[in-house]
């Protein structure tokens, strides 16, 4: 205690030490595998990761670490086998594929259509003739 008293991790109040800030920085200090060495009743909880970079992980933190890595990975392939996770950059790939189809059809319609809406005089008639060719663009970008 006397360490921790010097570098300054345990003031002293009056020139003595308060046993609850001295209990807290002793087990701020203290190895991280020693919670694994207590009996259940002692222990509060499974440990984690240290994050003080000057303490070390131990091999039981370590391997718990890395199973529950493994674990997540299993998940992750099994949704990616059944098909519930799929790979994001494929989706943006066919979701920017699927865009630029819809534009093309969309800005194909001047071409077909500008012959036919010239000769129209009736306002119905274009707009009957406008939404056909919108339908049948949407039917078939819909289709397999």
């Amino acid at each position: 205690m006397a360490k921790l008293v010097k570098s300054g991790k345990i003031r002293l109040h009056n020139g003595k030490v308060e046993p609850d800030e001295a209990l807290k920085a002793i087990q701020a200090q203290a190895e991280p595998s020693t919670v694994l060495r207590k009996s259940p009743s002692q222990a509060g909880s499974v440990p984690v990761a240290p994050n003080d970079s000057r303490q070390a992980v131990d091999f039981v933190t370590a391997r718990t670490m890395r199973e529950a890595f493994r674990a997540k990975m299993a998940k992750m392939e099994y949704e990616k086998e059944t098909g519930k996770l799929t790979d994001a950059s494929k989706v943006r790939e066919d979701a920017y594929r699927a865009g630029r189809m819809v534009r093309d059809a969309l800005l194909g319609i001047p071409d077909r259509q500008a012959d036919v809406l010239a000769a129209e005089t009736d306002p119905r008639k274009v707009r009957q003739l406008l939404m056909d060719e919108l339908e049948a663009i949407l039917s078939e970008l819909s289709g397999p």
